[in-house]
């Protein structure tokens, strides 16, 4: 089926906006060089672009004869990025917000501890800080939980179990929401900014007193499952419930179910790297766990352990390179 103009002229522009997200600056010449757009094309799309306030272009002295050039740069005040995550670390519930620009600077962020943190609390918190960047565009949230067709389940917090949290947004703000596990972001922003797009990459949480979680990007592509709860470890049998198991999630006695889903995800995933977090998880821990895994696997089969102490830049990141992927399909 023949593509009409209208939509030709969007995936154009959208060729020229994936450049410029970089931060760097570019004259007509050089984005229809990189986008493979006419330089009249591109000309055509950047007046537009220029006129919305989407770029923004500047005389640049030029090498050739002293000509000035015009250079093109996404502005970063035209819009914004909204990211709410919220977590239960230690039995500590806290919410992290932060505004991210177009090209991925953070404008702001914010932590905050709660005892109860329920839709309300979130809703408050996204109205305050939409007053503060009134051109925030897209509101991207991680949940330490499945987060089917935007409803939490099996939710760390209880009181979030059950809520339509993408809907409830959506309507109060009127603004597209995007809800997804936290691994998914973490994962996905590890794969982007450590550019591994050829390899197999599995990234392991294991904070103390919750069930576990893994999420898998397989060459480019993230694993999310029917569902969208690929990687829930914490849903393999260790012959006990999970009441038992969050009992026994601490140092040391977490170190079989630890070495058990290890066994599973390399069997089922082979990936090329297996990324162990969260505070039951220590650097030294994994030459022990990686023996402990080759009873059962051949060496040679086995991928790299690697410790990330943090993933916080990676969820941040995560979350930006999520909400710039989704851009292209949001009216």
């Amino acid at each position: 089926m023949m593509r009409d103009s209208t939509s030709m002229k969007r995936e154009n522009k959208m060729q020229i906006w994936k450049l410029l997200i970089g931060g760097e600056s570019y004259t007509k010449q050089q984005i229809a060089q990189q986008t493979g757009l006419s330089v009249a094309s591109c000309n055509t799309y950047l007046n537009e672009m220029e006129r919305t306030g989407e770029v923004i272009g500047e005389k640049q002295k030029s090498h050739d004869v002293g000509r000035n050039a015009v250079v093109y740069q996404l502005n970063e005040e035209f819009e914004s990025i909204l990211c709410i995550y919220f977590e239960l670390i230690q039995g500590i519930k806290s919410m992290t917000a932060a505004v991210l620009s177009p090209i991925g600077n953070l404008l702001h962020q914010e932590v905050c501890q709660y005892d109860l943190l329920d839709a309300s609390v979130i809703e408050e918190k996204v109205a305050h800080l939409l007053q503060q960047f009134p051109n925030v565009s897209q509101i991207v949230v991680g949940t330490p939980s499945i987060a089917e067709h935007g409803v939490i389940r099996h939710s760390d917090i209880l009181e979030l179990e059950h809520v339509p949290l993408k809907t409830q947004l959506e309507e109060a703000f009127q603004r597209p929401v995007f809800i997804a596990n936290d691994m998914h972001y973490k994962v996905y922003g590890y794969y982007r900014q450590e550019q591994l797009s050829d390899e197999i990459v599995t990234l392991v949480n294991y904070p103390s007193g919750v069930l576990p979680g893994t999420a898998t990007m397989h060459k480019g592509v993230l694993l999310t499952g029917r569902n969208l709860f690929a990687g829930m470890v914490g849903f393999l049998d260790y012959g006990m419930g999970q009441e038992e198991q969050i009992k026994r999630l601490h140092r040391p006695t977490a170190e079989p179910f630890i070495i058990q889903a290890a066994i599973a995800l390399i069997s089922i995933l082979n990936p090329h790297r297996l990324l162990f977090t969260g505070d039951l998880l220590q650097e030294d821990d994994l030459e022990r766990m990686d023996a402990a895994c080759q009873k059962y696997i051949p060496k040679e089969y086995m991928p790299d352990f690697m410790f990330l102490p943090s993933t916080e830049r990676y969820y941040l990141k995560g979350m930006y390179w999520m909400a710039m992927d989704r851009k292209e399909n949001i009216e």
